[in-house]
């Protein structure tokens, strides 16, 4: 009953209305979240947390005998609310890359290609690894990990995003890392490469995965 009554607040709490909201399409979220960086005041980031909590409970909670790509398509797309981009790479369109062959190019264009973020249209590139990257965030898929390091070189100094879902490679170059822990997606988060791309992760995003160095 406690667990249910902090549902019910939190959600009327995030419905109030507040400026520069960014939509979220999730059952738990039907009003506007206000991106982690524009929140001010500690119980503003107290709802934030919440928020985040509850959208990324209801996924991760999911029990994953494969791979649910359509899952991880929802939360990459969830991620432009808490990574900050510098200035230079906030015009445009916002661009996903996808290293490599995998079932995540389709799941993203299907479930986030029609979102916005801040106003911009997403847009949706294949790569291959020998390609030059241009794009916000880069996944890489699981039969292209062998690369990480060559595309964490190459990527380092454009503000790229680099998600990867093969166990370790947070440690090899990757910002966050999609892992299978019990049959339950988990977050593997390395501050320190986000960072180093200049980019800024809110903590409430931050205090969901497993930090690695």
């Amino acid at each position: 009953m406690r667990l249910h009554k902090i549902t019910i607040f939190a959600t009327v709490l995030i419905r109030t209305p507040m400026n520069n909201c960014c939509q979220a399409n999730h059952p738990l979220t039907t009003g506007k979240i206000v991106p982690a960086y524009a929140w001010f005041f500690p119980v503003s980031r107290t709802i934030a947390l919440i928020a985040l909590i509850l959208f990324f409970s209801s996924f991760l909670s999911v029990a994953q005998t494969n791979k649910n790509y359509s899952i991880q398509a929802n939360i990459i797309y969830h991620f432009t609310k808490y990574i900050d981009w510098p200035q230079a790479k906030k015009t445009g369109d916002f661009i996903i890359g996808v290293v490599g062959d995998s079932p995540i190019y389709e799941a993203l264009k299907e479930s986030i290609s029609h979102k916005l973020v801040n106003g911009r249209k997403i847009v949706i590139k294949k790569y291959s690894s020998s390609d030059i990257f241009d794009c916000h965030i880069l996944f890489i898929s699981e039969d292209e990990s062998r690369y990480i390091k060559k595309i964490s070189a190459q990527t380092q100094n454009s503000a790229t995003l680099l998600v990867s879902e093969e166990e370790g490679l947070a440690k090899k170059g990757s910002c966050i890392n999609f892992i299978v822990v019990n049959q339950h997606l988990k977050l593997e988060i390395n501050k320190r490469n986000i960072q180093q791309r200049k980019l800024e992760i809110a903590t409430e995003l931050l205090q969901l995965g497993t930090e690695v160095k």
